[in-house]
């Protein structure tokens, strides 16, 4: 997290927040706190519905009161930041109440409790904190912070096999008091708990009424004296029927996940259209939310019941340039108006995207996925009643972002004749998604300078024009348009199989290439993306000029086989391959095969992430663990054991002692998959993507292009050209009428040498192309996959014997045995005070010695006194 230090500094200025009554307090909306006069902005606020964001705060000395930085904030439905706040010792004096930290919507995607570079903070001291319902806990670089050990993190975390807590580089726990220790007068204080916030103050840890002999269901949840399972659902109760604070959402008889067939307040509530009125607010069909008012895109209109709503506002010319153009067309299915895209000053995705993110600055260095952006905000676009022009945009290779667009109206058209005007876009190779057709109902077609889009896909437009016979060369010009990609019957088809795979690779055969397509081949390109199911397109996930989500690998070979080697086990893969050829004025060819599918084999997982231990019993211990990162497959089961550890002394001498694994690697320590391969260029030219700076002197010609197939024509017919009506109602001259000539019928002779010349060339052509075929099979021992060795017959095979039968010999398994989706155990019948070794493994089946590396933690057992202290004896 070091890396965050520059990267947290700038922020978008706020306005002060809206705030909004209701029974049980006041919402109000984000909050950035960047000076002490900010604090004024969380006095009347119950419920924050967004996130709390606190930087570069400096708190004096002296006689400042800390009293006046005190607020009523008992839930956060986003997230937390603290960022290098000078002279605060704890967060009690600011958030002496706040009870739950929602996580909705996430710091980075990530985090939803973020302590960072507070040179000066003593304690968290949060101290009615219950829950934080999802994200990471982020509390680091620190340097004077205590009691943040003495928490008990996992009986906060909403969901403990998808949330991770990193604390580090914080005061070292054997240089802090230890919960009901010897205050600064050396007193002693009598704290009824282990964890604590600080000397003082006990953490809250709502248990349910018993834990055991509850039904194997309820897991460490517990259950109520009935047997009935407690909710997870609810922070302070068993019962999510009466419960006082949910943990999602308070429905109409308890908690509840989601809202369903109701509307969400504050991101707490889920209440009726007819509760939500009688607070004054508009309920809101989209989204199914209860809003004060109306959002960006719609306006507030009088109903025909004579109550206010929102309806969406698509009335307009509207003009993308970025993603933030496209939050006014959100939840449209018709657009009033004309659309325009024009992508010209987005260069690409930048491969430092995610350092901009989070520094908040400089538009143009923003990752931003502007095909997924399209994706997103017009996918439910069914018309548009004007035209639709797409201009300058390098990113796009197709328009299938308007998946649902059956129709373009052309009530107002482009120079007054055209409804869809497509006009130098490089990369864009498709229009439409498959088997769709967009009506145009009136006006015509412009295509001009995309040199990668096939003149027959344009021509094939032609029968969804209503009101145009004929599509002019003028306006669709077959020279700009594909001149740098091979189109037409020069396209070919691939057949391809799946001939070999294993867990991480797999085997592509091709079908033999015929001796003229040999003529021109250079090589191959194996496409290939994560596919979980089977409905992807070649054009899914495209992006001209950045980061393509399809992965590429290039064999500049003409053999047939090729192995994608650095595959993820147990995942579905779409595929798709294309030639590469060389270009000769007199042979033109590619081919493509069409998307397949493959699965990779089971494979052995990745060791267990992390293990946490704690133990408030003498004699008990309850352990914690992740899944691995990668399971490789179905985790069937896990197996974990124990015994005694001698501890070092540097082990024993820790002041505050939970758990440590001994070989688990630092969370922020990921290995990086393999990205997607780049596929489209990246100019250093900064004049490529500036429209103003791109000139149409060289493309001018071919507006008024002619077949090279009239060669007669005279220069002087071309000086001058009235318009283009001018130029379609040209017509060739006929030139004077030639005799026929007369060929001799062929004599016998003559017909024996010509049958004689084919038999000749057929042999011939025969045995190149079984030369030719022989040639693309050279070296199949180069493209073999390795498998997993069976298990042996013999359970006490030896070595020598395992290497002649290629076998191995199944591993005897030991420990307790776990369902796969169970991640605690407890471990009872230890002994008090004493240190434990545990491990933890994942296990899939159907793979020979399917589990994986142990991961370690060392666990201390807590004494007799500690554990009488605690239930106050």
């Amino acid at each position: 997290m070091g890396h965050l230090a520059p990267l947290l500094f700038v922020f978008f200025g706020v306005l002060w927040p809206a705030f909004v009554s209701s029974e049980n307090g006041t919402a109000c909306g984000s909050l950035e706190i960047n000076r002490l006069a900010d604090f004024r902005k969380l006095q009347n606020c119950t419920y924050v519905v967004g996130h709390v964001r606190i930087a570069y705060v400096d708190v004096p000395d002296g006689n400042f009161s800390l009293e006046s930085l005190s607020t009523n904030v008992t839930e956060i439905s986003d997230f937390l930041m603290v960022y290098r706040c000078s002279g605060l010792l704890t967060l009690e004096s600011i958030f002496p109440r706040l009870r739950i930290i929602r996580g909705q919507a996430l710091l980075f995607d990530e985090y939803s409790l973020v302590v960072y570079e507070n040179r000066n903070l003593r304690e968290l001291g949060l101290v009615e904190l219950l829950r934080v319902q999802r994200g990471f806990i982020r509390i680091e670089s620190n340097p004077m912070l205590c009691f943040v050990e003495t928490v008990d993190w996992m009986h906060m975390l909403g969901n403990g096999t998808r949330q991770h807590f990193s604390i580090k580089h914080n005061k070292p726990p054997s240089h802090c008091p230890l919960c009901g220790g010897l205050s600064a007068d050396y007193s002693f204080n009598q704290n009824s708990s282990e964890f604590c916030w600080n000397l003082n103050t006990s953490q809250l840890r709502p248990q349910p009424p018993r834990l055991k002999d509850c039904p194997q269901a309820c897991g460490i949840n517990g259950c109520n004296n009935a047997g009935k399972c407690c909710d997870r659902n609810c922070v302070t109760e068993c019962s999510g029927q009466n419960c006082s604070l949910c943990a999602n959402y308070q429905g109409r008889f308890g908690c509840v996940n989601q809202c369903l067939a109701s509307y969400e307040l504050n991101k707490r509530q889920c209440i009726t259209s007819t509760q939500c009125r009688d607070m004054g607010r508009i309920p809101l069909a989209g989204g199914y939310s209860c809003a004060a008012k109306c959002p960006g895109n719609q306006k507030k209109i009088m109903g025909e019941k004579g109550m206010f709503e929102c309806q969406v506002n698509c009335t307009g010319d509207f003009h993308v340039k970025g993603a933030a153009d496209l939050e006014v067309l959100r939840d449209c299915d018709t657009i009033n108006g004309s659309l325009t895209i024009e992508l010209a000053n987005i260069k690409g995705e930048s491969r430092m995207g995610f350092i901009c993110m989070l520094i908040f600055i400089d538009s143009s260095c923003i990752s931003e996925k502007i095909v997924d952006a399209l994706d997103m905000a017009l996918v439910n676009v069914k018309e548009i009643t004007g035209y639709l022009k797409v201009i300058h945009s390098a990113q796009l290779t197709s328009l299938t972002f308007l998946q649902h667009l059956d129709s373009i109206r052309g009530n107002s058209l482009v120079e007054n004749k055209y409804a869809l005007y497509v006009v130098n876009n490089h990369h864009l190779e498709h229009i439409w998604p498959p088997n769709h057709l967009v009506m145009v109902q009136r006006g015509s077609i412009f295509f001009h300078l995309n040199p990668r889009l096939c003149y027959d896909k344009i021509i094939q437009l032609a029968p969804s024009l209503k009101s145009v016979q004929e599509i002019s060369v003028a306006d669709v010009s077959p020279n700009s348009n594909g001149e740098r990609v091979i189109c037409g019957s020069s396209v070919r088809s691939l057949n391809l199989t799946v001939e070999d795979l294993n867990s991480t690779a797999v085997r592509i055969v091709l079908d033999y290439m015929d001796w003229e397509g040999m003529e021109t081949l250079i090589g191959y390109s194996y496409y290939y993306k994560e596919a979980p199911q089977q409905n992807v397109t070649m054009y899914d996930g495209r992006h001209g000029c950045g980061h393509d989500n399809w992965l590429m690998k290039v064999s500049l070979s003409r053999i047939r086989r090729y192995v994608i080697a650095g595959l993820k086990p147990y995942t579905q893969y779409a595929f798709f391959v294309k030639t590469l050829t060389r270009t000769d004025y007199h042979m033109q060819m590619d081919a493509y095969s069409k998307i397949s599918y493959f699965q990779t084999l089971a494979d052995r997982p990745s060791p267990v992430v992390r293990i946490h231990g704690s133990s408030e019993l003498s004699t008990q211990i309850l352990l914690h663990w992740w899944p691995p990162l990668s399971p490789n497959g179905v985790i069937s089961k896990y197996l974990v054991t124990y015994e005694k550890h001698n501890a070092t002394k540097e082990e024993k001498a820790k002041n505050y002692f939970n758990s440590f694994p001994s070989n688990m690697s630092d969370l922020d320590c990921q290995c990086n998959d393999a990205q997607p391969y780049d596929s489209g260029p990246q100019p250093d030219d900064e004049d490529y993507y500036n429209k103003e700076q791109i000139t149409y002197e060289d493309a001018l010609p071919n507006l008024i292009y002619v077949s090279r197939r009239q060669e007669y024509r005279r220069k002087k017919e071309f000086d001058k050209v009235i318009d283009y009506a001018d130029l379609k109602a040209y017509k060739i001259k006929e030139g004077p009428t030639m005799p026929p000539t007369t060929t001799p019928a062929p004599t016998n002779e003559t017909l024996e040498k010509e049958i004689q010349a084919a038999r000749n060339y057929e042999k011939f052509r025969l045995q190149s192309e079984q030369k030719l075929r022989s040639y693309q099979d050279l070296g199949e021992e180069n493209f073999k996959i390795r498998h997993a060795m069976s298990k042996c017959q013999d359970s006490h095979a030896s070595v020598s014997q395992q290497v002649e039968d290629k076998c191995v010999i199944e591993e005897a398994l030991n420990g307790i045995e776990l369902p796969g989706n169970q991640h605690y155990y407890y471990i009872s019948q230890l002994e008090p005070e004493t240190f434990y070794r545990v491990t933890v493994r994942a296990c899939v089946d159907g793979v020979v010695n399917g589990c994986s590396t142990p991961t370690e933690a060392v666990v201390k057992t807590t004494s007799l006194r500690i554990e009488q202290f605690i239930k106050g004896v």
